[in-house]
């Protein structure tokens, strides 16, 4: 069997990425991976089997979105090696890592902070924005002629591809993220919620856009729960609004389970949250752009608003809450870790042969 490396910007939170590359350490059998930071307690507990090599120390693990200007020259310092071939997942900065072993980049989206400024400066500060434009130009230098040294390069989703090719000039094939269900079973969080809420699952980051969410959501006249680093500052129950925070992957499938309707408003690459809410029962409804495009099916497991307003997303809101949940799981299935990893695999082994 290949021996596969796996190599991850940071390992510092719970997100859409990580998860993805906890599904490979399961799916390739992987035995270890590289990353700028580690930070073991606010990431999945899977990768503590895997043996983490970590540039950044354990203790400036939670300043490392700080670290910003520095971090192409510690990634450029980033050492891979000990394996067939490394298999590294980018948002960023994993693709500028030393591969001293053949490497294939799995880009989640091309630096969002380069190449979609305006989605991150969201929710900047006004120091922090005046800080990344300054620091712009420094960022970018080497970042294509990094991407350009892997084998193969695999986008997300046909949003991420275009992306790479407005970036950097370069094709790349379209394998989606691997999903499965992410616990298995439910676990009531420690707030009472009654089952038929609405759902959003983001961190609180402006391109998410959650407060269109909300809006919908207040249009057509349901509760809405939202899960996510950050989103308890939003809680406000007198208007209908629970912002649970962080949660543990069975409270998550709970709350996947209970809702009547997953709901994204933001910009997204994937959409990997419709599928997981897809593969419990659970219909979307979503803007129509981005890679919602990809993950929604309507009439299968969800629909896509007309416009990006609360008006049209509340009335797909409607339209969603009819699909059967049997459709819905379905649907999800197409896109499972076994479909992901056999097609990645492919992949993977044409670079080994061709090393």
């Amino acid at each position: 069997m290949t021996d596969v490396v796996l190599a991850h910007d940071y390992l510092v939170q719970v997100g859409g990425a990580e998860r993805v590359v906890a599904e490979w350490a399961a799916g390739f059998g992987a035995r270890s991976i590289v990353t700028l930071a580690y930070r073991p307690e606010s990431t999945f507990e899977e990768f503590r089997d895997l043996d983490v090599r970590a540039t950044i120390p354990r203790a400036l693990a939670t300043q490392v979105e700080r670290m910003l200007p520095a971090l192409p020259a510690i990634a450029a310092r980033t050492r891979v090696s000990g394996g067939d071939v490394a298999l590294a997942s980018s948002s960023g900065w994993a693709h500028r890592f030393r591969f001293e072993i053949p490497h294939v980049v799995y880009v989640h989206s091309p630096a969002r902070w380069l190449y979609a400024a305006d989605d991150y400066r969201m929710r900047l500060s006004a120091v922090r924005r005046a800080g990344l434009a300054v620091s712009t130009p420094l960022l970018r230098r080497g970042d294509p002629e990094a991407m350009r040294r892997a084998r193969a390069i695999v986008a997300n989703s046909a949003v991420t591809q275009e992306r790479i090719r407005a970036a950097y000039g370069l094709e790349s094939i379209v394998v989606h993220p691997p999903v499965q269900p992410v616990a298995r079973g439910a676990e009531p969080p420690p707030r009472e919620l009654s089952p038929g809420f609405a759902l959003v699952v983001a961190r609180d980051r402006g391109y998410k856009n959650v407060a269109l969410a909300v809006a919908a959501a207040r249009e057509a006249g349901m509760p809405i729960v939202i899960v996510g680093a950050g989103s308890e500052s939003l809680d406000d129950p007198d208007q209908g609004v629970r912002g649970l925070g962080r949660v543990t992957d069975g409270e998550l499938c709970w709350v996947y389970r209970n809702a009547a309707v997953l709901v994204g408003a933001g910009r997204e690459d994937f959409g990997l949250t419709v599928i997981e809410a897809a593969l419990e029962g659970t219909p979307a409804a979503t803007v129509a752009a981005g890679g919602y495009l990809e993950t929604v099916r309507p009439g299968r497991n969800g629909a896509h608003a007309a416009s990006a307003t609360a008006v049209d997303l509340a009335a797909a809101m409607g339209r969603a809450r009819d699909i059967d949940a049997d459709h819905c799981r379905e649907w999800a299935r197409g896109f499972s870790r076994d479909v992901h990893v056999a097609r990645l695999a492919r992949v993977i082994e044409e670079v080994v042969q061709r090393a």
